[in-house]
């Protein structure tokens, strides 16, 4: 199933004044539903923003669902996965959404696409009762200017490469991993078992 909302962006570029602002439709489509027209948009956009991605359109395994910024005249400005998980954080069981491969094409950036995309998964987590969204990245500016909060927790977590499970990883430091509590429940004490693959 599919939904999507239209927001209203400003297409301002370095050194320029205010220019008019364009609609920017935001789409949550599962992942099953996409199609190969806009997996193959996807894909360009992640080999675009993180280079030496894989010739697919996610990293390890495909994400449960994403949110893709759309431009008027259909193209992908910006894409978010995200998956639902439990996870065990020292003796406690947490409802998480990993947030994976968020990234916005060269020319929309700046907009606060990422922001709002970031925003979104924020507002359907609390409707969804989750306790936590979890990311790992390692340039926290615009986590952190998003409500985000970097965790020391030690991690273990299921290493996958080219669609082959490797083993079990263990860092004793993470300092990757970023948490957003969605409630009043304060992030666990304790090793977090992420019970699948790092997001």
């Amino acid at each position: 199933m599919w939904f999507a909302w239209r927001i209203r962006v400003q297409r301002v570029g370095p050194g320029e004044e205010r220019a008019n602002s364009e609609e920017i439709t935001f789409l949550r489509v599962a992942e099953a539903e996409i199609g190969a027209d806009l997996s193959g948009q996807v894909q360009s956009l992640l080999q675009d923003c993180f280079p030496g991605y894989p010739d697919r359109s996610y990293f390890k395994l495909p994400p449960h669902f994403r949110y893709l910024a759309m431009t008027s005249d259909g193209v992908v400005a910006a894409q978010m996965g995200v998956e639902l998980r439990v996870i065990r954080v020292g003796d406690s069981v947490v409802r998480t959404f990993g947030v994976v491969d968020l990234c916005v094409r060269q020319g929309e950036r700046s907009r606060g696409l990422a922001s709002g995309l970031l925003a979104e998964v924020t507002g359907l987590a609390r409707a969804c009762r989750m306790d936590f969204l979890i990311l790992f990245a390692d340039d926290e500016r615009l986590y952190v200017r998003n409500g985000w909060a970097r965790v020391r927790n030690r991690c273990s977590w299921v290493k996958i490469d080219d669609h082959t499970t490797l083993g079990l990883a263990r860092q004793a430091d993470p300092d990757a991993m970023m948490v957003k509590a969605i409630g009043a429940r304060a992030w666990p004490e304790g090793d977090v078992d992420l019970l699948g693959h790092l997001f």
